[in-house]
């Protein structure tokens, strides 16, 4: 990453040169397009500082750090010349001339190269992470929350919202925001593995058939007739054992 760092300085000095430069009534588009450069060069040092920032805090969690292809490395150590050369010739410059230096296309190719680059980066950032979201996942996650009988439904409730997160791909996202992502998802694994086991629990002081019958009837399948045995139907008749079931007819 250190040529990426380094052009990241010296987009940061070309910033504060823009930022340097006395604006002049005489010439007011050349006024606006220093200004639009230095626009320009502010979301570009952002993005890449951004970026260079949550790296090392992924990696410390095992996400491997974008790999720059050489051709891209090559194409940004251009661009970072291109961005000195402009620093040290704004200097004490007036502002046509500025104007003018910043309309070059070395400049232009080279903040073109640093835009694509932020643009990839984060990319790469958001598919690394959901790569981490999908290791993360903890095993039956893709099961439905059951409520059995007893259990909380404040309980059932945040894990529908656990696994909503764990479930939902990681994209679009902005370097900062996948910092807090993961933190997210890293927290939301730990909550599952230590509170899913409770829902289950529940059914501990229900009699084998009656556990059987309720783990049955709360899949796609169902459960059949035959599982109704005195036991479960004893337990059924109780109506605060049935205030949540229902009876569906499948052909």
């Amino acid at each position: 990453m250190s040529t990426l760092q380094s052009f990241a300085v010296r987009a940061e000095v070309l910033l504060n040169r823009l930022a340097q430069v006395e604006a002049q009534e005489a010439d007011q588009q050349a006024n606006a397009e220093i200004e639009r450069t230095r626009q320009r060069v502010k979301r570009t040092r952002e993005a890449l500082g951004e970026a260079l920032h949550v790296i090392p805090v992924l990696a410390e969690s095992g996400i491997t750090p974008p790999a720059i292809p050489n051709g891209t490395a090559a194409n940004l150590a251009k661009a970072r010349t291109a961005l000195r050369s402009a620093a040290t010739a704004i200097v004490g410059a007036p502002v046509g001339d500025i104007a003018t230096r910043l309309r070059s296309q070395s400049v232009n190719t080279a903040l073109e190269t640093a835009d694509k680059l932020a643009r990839s980066l984060v990319a790469d950032l958001n598919r690394s992470v959901d790569r981490k979201r999908l290791q993360l996942q903890p095993e039956g996650i893709e099961q439905p929350i059951v409520v059995y009988p007893g259990a909380s439904d404040a309980l059932a409730v945040r894990l529908n919202g656990i696994q909503s997160r764990l479930q939902q791909k990681v994209d679009g996202l902005n370097p900062s925001q996948l910092e807090q992502r993961l933190e997210s998802l890293v927290r939301d694994a730990a909550s599952w593995i230590a509170d899913r086991p409770a829902l289950e629990r529940s059914l501990e002081g229900q009699h084998p058939e009656v556990q059987e019958f309720l783990r049955l009837a709360a899949t796609e399948q169902g459960a059949s007739w035959r599982l109704v045995t005195p036991t479960v139907q004893g337990w059924l008749q109780d109506p605060e054992n049935t205030v949540n079931l229902r009876v569906v007819l499948r052909s």
